[in-house]
């Protein structure tokens, strides 16, 4: 039979009333089911959101202990590197010295008037004899060692002629044509002759110490006339680094311990002559019997009689060559006309001569690495490398475009040779 319209609604309306109510219990229990899932997935999220928070706090708070920790135990390292860490030398407070006007430059070394020394490095000392140039320079090899060389004045006839161990630091001849040389190993110095016969040479140590006391850094020699011979000792402090620490050691701790010495052959003693130099570095002596001291931290060349006996640096008997120098003096050297040539290891330091009432900063400098220290000091290209003093009065000045220490000077006629340490090539300008 056909259902019409009004059956149909009457069919759906009964329906409705049968199954509306249960459907409708089904489906708010559905919604309640869904809302306590999506509660408990809320809590769960904000428990794990909670749990990371926590993580994350105990994390930052065991990062901020282990900061703390590191912190502290960088300050102790520092502390102790920089202050309470034991070093070989005392650190004394001191007067820093004048400063006086620059004087105006003079020659400038070009970098093309330079002697080629290939294979060699580190020119300490130089020496003029009978038209040959004689230096002493570190052997450029990983091997290292030392050697007194010889070549002409143009840079021909290049050869050695005694090898030493450590550093050969300075060197002069006596009148029958020996050798006298300081050396300085890693456990100290000595002064040496070696008998010279224009081919070869045979050495031998002839003072390893002074009343029982070991030469710690001898730097430099002169020979008189009478063949007394004259060397410094730089002062009380260990070379085992090399000459150039030592002498760095000295500036800035300024103990005061540097000493000269005079050994005569003859009668095979040593006495003394000036003591209480800051770093005795140079030497040179005249026809007059007139003996300068370069004087490193006191910046000034010392003058004293090569007869004297038993002198102190700046006291009696002792006078000022040259005093307010613009940088450190390391070698002397003269000349025909007695002018006396100067060279400078490094130029003034501000820092140093600042504190130099005070030893915290001085002894925090001391304990840097080598590397370190050599930073502390410089002598900048362009900066003056070494200066002429005339007897009258009169000062030059050498300037030179290379940076590095000025370890040895020499002038022959109207040359001075220079050389600058780590240098392969020996510079020269006219004067």
């Amino acid at each position: 039979m056909r259902i019409g319209l009004v059956e149909l609604l009457l069919i759906l309306l009964i329906a409705a009333l049968s199954i509306g109510p249960s459907a409708a219990l089904w489906v708010e229990r559905w919604m309640r089911r869904a809302q306590r899932s999506t509660a408990a997935a809320a809590r769960r999220r904000a428990a794990q959101e909670a749990q990371r928070a926590a993580e994350r706090e105990e994390v930052l708070q065991r990062f901020q202990k282990l900061s703390i920790v590191f912190v502290f135990c960088a300050a102790a390292a520092l502390v102790w590197g920089l202050v309470l860490r034991p070093i070989d030398v005392t650190v004394t407070p001191y007067t820093a010295p004048e400063i006086q006007p620059m004087p105006d430059a003079g020659p400038t070394a070009e970098s093309g008037d330079v002697l080629s020394v290939t294979g060699w490095r580190d020119i300490s000392c130089i020496r003029e004899r009978d038209g040959w140039l004689y230096f002493a320079a570190q052997a450029d090899t990983r091997a290292g060692g030392a050697a007194l060389l010889r070549m002409r004045e143009d840079g021909s006839g290049l050869s050695s002629i005694l090898t030493a161990e450590g550093e050969i630091t300075g060197f002069d001849f006596d009148p029958d044509g020996d050798i006298w040389y300081t050396v300085v190993t890693a456990s100290g110095g000595a002064l040496c002759r070696a008998g010279y016969d224009g081919w070869g040479a045979a050495s031998e140590q002839i003072v390893t110490q002074i009343d029982g006391t070991a030469l710690s850094c001898p730097t430099a020699v002169a020979v008189g006339a009478d063949g007394s011979v004259y060397f410094t000792d730089a002062a009380a402090v260990s070379p085992k680094h090399g000459v150039e620490s030592a002498l760095r050691t000295e500036l800035v701790a300024h103990t005061g311990t540097g000493s000269v010495y005079v050994y005569d052959p003859a009668a095979r003693t040593v006495q003394t002559v000036l003591t209480g130099a800051a770093g005795a570095s140079g030497l040179a002596l005249d026809e007059n019997g007139t003996l300068y001291v370069s004087d490193l931290g006191t910046r000034c060349v010392w003058s004293v009689e090569a007869s004297a006996r038993g002198l102190t640096a700046g006291g009696r008997n002792c006078g000022t060559a040259l005093t307010g120098l613009p940088g450190y003096p390391g070698a002397l050297a003269l000349d025909e006309d007695g002018t006396l040539y100067i060279s400078y290891r490094w130029a003034r330091a501000d820092w140093l001569e600042n504190h130099a009432d005070s030893t915290l900063l001085r002894g925090a400098a001391l304990r840097l690495s080598q590397t370190m220290q050599q930073n502390l000091f410089s002598l900048p290209a362009g900066s003056i490398r070494a200066e002429a003093a005339a007897p009258g009065g009169g000062r030059l000045t050498i300037s030179g475009k290379k940076a590095g220490s000025t370890t040895a000077l020499c002038p022959v006629g109207s040359r001075v040779y220079l050389a600058i340490s780590g240098e392969t090539e020996l510079n020269w300008v006219r004067i």
